[in-house]
């Protein structure tokens, strides 16, 4: 399989690193993670002109109808400078669902400002586990009688839930006739909701978002009722394989600057990088990242083209989820002291790294579907 990339992709590749250098350099980052509202605004309204948000979409609804596998480029990019944005549970997984889900009502209102930047949505799919839970939702709604539902449960590590002007939640609905795994979308002023800020590894804002009786009518439901599961089914896969491809442009930097450090840095009247331990530490580091790249780009690749590769996407995020980590804890030993500090930025790459490896599931839970794959 040829990952080279065509001529166009270059040009937009170069074009979105230049950007994210320029705009978002790591004194950036740490404000954006102590700021209130976590992301820039400034930054948002540019991805918008350049067309990101858009990426994907259809035209129809004011998309490019672009290349899966570029996006999966830009990711890369963006990984690279460690951009705090909503980009990912706005744009991709609530942008997608609705696409895949929604009517053309719920498009025109939700998903044309999402794409032109003038709403943002998040998702609410892990349980008080952690975990991914749309096969049997614990969170549930309830029909009442004049066919609306209130929706009760919790919802954890939801992105930038403070911000969005809708919650897509995936509920449990109690009704013999039409229930089961079945997705809401809960606007901003829906009563009933609780959001608790979460501190955590990520760079981006996470909350906990508490439903209490919040009542939604019929009208919010996303596609038909009980075939949540099978929508996000097609959704994840693709934002699993953009997050791989976030995680595979941190460890690229990760790499960069290990390498850059052991050139300039002397110990005993030589280059750090004249040591054949520091030597075999980086080309390990090379190794891991090299293979990182053509297993995701492999999935990355196939998911464009609307090949099933199910198993494909669960070897890249195993892998990267050890490789990235392994990366940078490596990247921290060749650095010494400094590179645990915060004043350096690898401690950034190093919490980017554990917090990306848990999204989308686990390592365990990705050997054990390619285990399946292979009827073990």
């Amino acid at each position: 399989m040829d990952f080279n990339l065509n001529e166009e992709t270059v040009l937009m590749k170069d074009s979105a690193q230049r950007f994210l250098q320029k705009k978002c350099p790591s004194s950036l980052v740490r404000e954006l993670i102590k700021d209130e509202v976590g992301y820039s605004k400034d930054i948002w309204k540019e991805m918008t002109e350049l067309g990101w948000l858009g990426f994907i979409h259809k035209e129809k609804y004011g998309g490019f109808d672009g290349s899966f596998f570029d996006l999966f480029i830009l990711f890369e990019q963006i990984g690279r400078v460690l951009l705090p944005s909503p980009f990912l549970c706005s744009t991709v997984l609530s942008g997608l669902i609705i696409d895949e889900a929604g009517n053309e009502k719920q498009k025109d209102e939700y998903l044309r400002p999402i794409i032109e930047g003038e709403k943002i949505f998040t998702t609410a799919l892990l349980d008080e586990n952690g975990r991914y839970d749309a096969n049997d939702p614990k969170i549930e709604a309830a029909k009442t009688r004049d066919n609306a539902y209130v929706v009760n449960g919790t919802r954890l590590l939801v992105p930038y839930a403070h911000v969005a002007d809708g919650i897509i939640v995936c509920a449990n609905v109690k009704d013999s006739k039409a229930g089961g795994s079945t997705l809401f979308i809960n606007e901003r002023n829906a009563d009933g909701q609780e959001k608790t800020p979460l501190d955590t590894m990520s760079v981006e804002k996470s909350f906990a978002v508490d439903f209490k009786n919040v009542k939604l009518p019929a009208e919010s439901i996303v596609g038909a009722p009980g075939k949540g599961e099978r929508y996000l089914s097609k959704i994840l896969p693709k934002a699993t394989i953009l997050k791989c491809g976030e995680m595979l442009g941190g460890m690229e930097r990760v790499v960069e600057m290990t390498v850059e450090y052991v050139k300039q840095r002397h110990q005993f009247d030589r280059p750090l990088g004249s040591l054949q331990v520091i030597q075999h530490y980086c080309a390990d580091m090379a190794t891991d990242l090299e293979s990182a790249r053509l297993i995701t780009c492999q999935a990355a690749s196939l998911l464009s083209e609307n090949i099933p590769c199910e198993k494909e996407i669960s070897m890249a995020k195993a892998w990267c989820n050890e490789a990235y980590r392994k990366a940078t804890w490596t990247a921290q030993q060749v650095h010494g002291g400094m590179g645990f500090t915060e004043e350096y930025d690898l401690h950034l790459f190093y919490k980017h790294a554990k917090a990306s490896e848990l999204a989308f599931e686990s390592s365990w839970f990705h050997r054990s579907k390619v285990a399946d794959a292979m009827g073990i």
